[in-house]
């Protein structure tokens, strides 16, 4: 066997090991929960390895250097993404409501160049066969479509305030204002909206999650 067979099966080898490794420490994601940014240093690191086993005079640190230097960024900007709710808003992006109270968002779906037919192939991918059927429709952030059916639920809960943050355009849409969602969680002793990490509108009244509360349960499992 020629030598430079031996070289490229140990390249391939040392190199599956590493972005197995890599993905590894980048997350538990399927490839439908990726987004745009893990997408791109995922294909880059592939490309990159590929690129080492198909040219053998490329010194392997190099590539190991490349290899790192991607997946050191990876984890800075997820750092970034969950620690500032704007940042991950423009990286990773917003979801999206396309069918609200049974009603299709055109505005919408131009924005987010969203056609009608990949309304219905989403859809029709939930078991849902007619767009009379949905009450809500909420494009994520990932690409995935998330229906509701008009049966399940007269009013779909949408997140009023996340990671801190007061979702305006939430707010809108359920004739709700900031001084109205004050009030709602002064009456549970929280006076300031950053005290609350996620907070959700059933139609009747707003449920919430304190970080006070997260972090006692993140003790107690310590």
């Amino acid at each position: 066997m020629d030598s430079n067979c031996y070289v490229v099966i140990y390249r391939t080898t040392l190199f599956y090991i590493i972005l197995l490794i890599v993905f590894k420490l980048m997350g538990k994601k399927e490839i439908g929960q990726l987004t745009l940014l893990d997408l791109v240093v995922s294909v880059l690191m592939a490309e990159i390895a590929a690129m080492a086993i198909d040219n053998l005079n490329r010194p392997i640190h190099e590539v190991l250097l490349a290899i790192g230097l991607l997946g050191a960024l990876q984890f800075t900007s997820a750092f970034i993404t969950l620690r500032f709710k704007k940042v991950r808003e423009i990286i990773d992006g917003k979801p999206s409501i396309l069918i609200h109270q049974g009603r299709i968002d055109l505005d919408e779906m131009r924005r987010q160049r969203y056609t009608f037919d990949d309304l219905m192939l989403q859809l029709r991918a939930n078991n849902i066969s007619s767009i009379f059927e949905v009450e809500y429709a909420i494009l994520e952030s990932n690409g995935q479509l998330s229906s509701f059916k008009r049966d399940d639920m007269s009013f779909c809960p949408l997140p009023i305030i996340t990671s801190g943050g007061l979702e305006k355009e939430n707010l809108l849409k359920i004739q709700k204002t900031k001084e109205w969602v004050e009030e709602e969680l002064e009456k549970q002793g929280i006076f300031e909206i950053k005290e609350v990490y996620y907070a959700a509108y059933d139609g009747k009244e707003l449920h919430f999650l304190t970080r006070e509360s997260l972090n006692m349960k993140e003790k107690k499992r310590h």
